[in-house]
């Protein structure tokens, strides 16, 4: 059965390499499809990623990288003469906030047109 397994293990091994070599595979995104899956992008699109992997396609990076900023911490603490402070780094200090970047929302406004910027321009 160990002796099946390595054999199986082995022809795996030269055909994801003869891919890799004579058929235009790139396997250095096996990586990335990993990460994506890591982030929240579930196992059914790891799964179709490694699919498109073994195809010679190119896999989708859309939104890895927010997904991998929605996840890092900053922390948050003012010192002895009122000055807050923020970094990525845990600080030395007793009381601190906090804070994942994912749950941060930003609120954005629409653009005045060229017609409200002479109205508010000439008030």
């Amino acid at each position: 059965m160990f002796k099946k397994f390595i054999v199986i293990l082995i022809l795996f091994s030269v055909v994801v390499a003869g891919l890799q070599l004579f058929g235009g595979r790139d396997f250095t995104q096996v990586p990335t499809a990993w990460d994506k899956y890591q982030h929240g992008g579930g196992f059914t699109n790891l799964i179709k990623d490694v699919g498109i992997i073994f195809s010679g396609d190119e896999i989708s990076v859309g939104g890895l990288a927010t997904a991998k900023l929605a996840d890092r911490l900053i922390y948050r603490w003012t010192d002895e003469y009122g000055i807050v402070h923020n970094s990525e780094r845990m600080p030395n200090v007793e009381k601190y906030e906090v804070i994942r970047m994912g749950d941060i929302t930003v609120e954005t406004q629409e653009a005045l047109d060229e017609e409200e910027i002479k109205k508010a321009l000439q008030n």
